[in-house]
């Protein structure tokens, strides 16, 4: 939806009878009532065949004021509004549409991305000659553990865009049934970048650990340095998430997302035993998946457990963290959670990563100590310590191969420091 000059529109769309695993035809209505009613096209639809049929309009603010020229921009999937889950196409790209504000019901008005010419996009009014601003067909969870649970599933999907001004940002908020897939650029058509997903595990989830559905971030919500904002998702107890009457987050459902734009620095931090780099100002944990959704492990309680089973056959793992700055760095200490009879350790051995220009590297001279077994022999809340070469960097992280046959590993603790 979108709101120009105090008029609502608002994109509705028909979905496959019975499956709703595709969507033929969208339109646009309109209502200059704020939505006591509603009037449209009785004819025909703006948009058939499947082209152009989920329609997001792009957030520029209130009344669209952010908007640069004029224009009211929109996003688009074709076939369906989601992954299918059935031989029906998935949508893979995401195009980009623009009308002028003064005619948003006049079809004839729109003209839809054909291309870059020279760093200046092209229009065409002519639907067929788009090209997208976003592909993306790679598919996450083919593998799951929970005979008949949906899998290989494709990762464009229904969301939003939002222009985050203070930032100077545009954020394409996507989902999968299993997680959210975030999206930014620096113009409408890009070029877009897959900057993170969040992992919120197979089903069943509970009221502080759940994903869900329509993933959109209200521009009225973003806070004055853009670093803040809410985001609006839903779980419907109707699709094994929550049990069937239970509709905690079928409603308008928010959640606090903070964002800290990439800058270099030049690492300052000196020699310090007893300075744990974990608790940093602006430490960010990152993992894999939490199975529980603690991310606890720079609490200093070495006894308690968290990890990663998420229900899905995955090669690798990983627990670390992210930094808004860079240090030097060259030890990190582990300490396992819980070993289960199908997971919890590494299957391979672990390996310190550190990111450095958005890259994650190996570092050199890995040494650790006790030796790390690849099996249950790990051990339930044991200490290994991994010392290496002196490096640099915004980011930590052991990584390794997913263990057991649920293949997952666990945590208690995580520590970094320069010694």
């Amino acid at each position: 939806m979108v709101c120009v000059n105090g008029d609502l529109y608002l994109a509705v769309q028909d979905l496959k009878k019975g499956t709703l695993d595709n969507a033929p035809s969208a339109t646009v209505v309109k209502s200059g009532d704020k939505g006591a009613t509603w009037t449209s096209d009785k004819v025909k639809p703006m948009f058939s065949d499947q082209k152009f049929t989920t329609v997001m309009f792009l957030d520029y603010g209130k009344d669209n004021a952010n908007s640069p020229d004029g224009y009211v921009y929109a996003y688009g999937l074709d076939y369906n509004w989601r992954d299918t889950f059935d031989p029906d196409p998935d949508p893979t790209d995401l195009y980009l549409a623009r009308v002028p504000a003064t005619s948003i019901m006049d079809r004839s008005t729109w003209q839809f991305y054909a291309g870059d010419s020279g760093g200046t996009p092209r229009w065409s009014a002519d639907i067929d000659q788009r090209v997208s601003v976003l592909h993306d067909d790679h598919r996450v969870y083919q593998n799951v553990g929970t005979a008949g649970r949906v899998k290989d599933l494709s990762v464009i999907s229904q969301g939003g865009v939002v222009y985050n001004k203070a930032l100077k940002r545009y954020i394409y908020t996507s989902w999968t049934e299993y997680t959210y897939e975030f999206y930014e650029a620096p113009t409408p058509w890009g070029p877009w970048k897959h900057f993170t997903p969040k992992d919120f595990g197979g089903y069943p989830w509970t009221h502080t650990k759940h994903g869900g559905y329509a993933t959109t971030i209200p521009s009225k919500y973003i806070s004055a340095d853009g670093k803040s904002m809410w985001l609006q998702s839903n779980v419907c107890p109707c699709g094994g998430g929550y049990p069937a009457g239970d509709f905690w987050a079928y409603t308008f459902s928010l959640r606090k997302m903070s964002l800290t734009p990439s800058a270099p620095t030049t690492p300052d931090n000196t020699p310090d035993a007893a300075r744990n780099l974990a608790r940093e100002p602006g430490t960010v944990p990152i993992e894999r998946a939490t199975h529980f959704g603690r991310a606890i492990y720079n609490d200093g309680d070495t006894t308690q457990n968290e990890d990663d089973w998420n229900d899905e056959r995955k090669p690798t793992s990983w627990w670390g963290y992210t930094w808004p700055r860079t240090y030097r760095l060259n030890q990190v200490t582990y300490t396992t959670g819980t070993m289960f009879g199908d997971g919890g350790w590494f299957s391979g051995p672990p390996r310190i990563q550190v990111r450095r220009n958005g890259t994650w590297t190996d570092v050199t001279g890995q040494r650790v100590t006790p030796a790390y077994p690849t099996s249950s022999a790990a051990g339930t809340n044991k200490t290994y310590v991994f010392d290496f070469d002196t490096t640099t960097g915004d980011g930590v992280r052991v990584i390794g191969g997913s263990g057991g046959t649920q293949t997952f590993t666990s945590i208690a603790e995580l520590a970094a420091h320069y010694r």
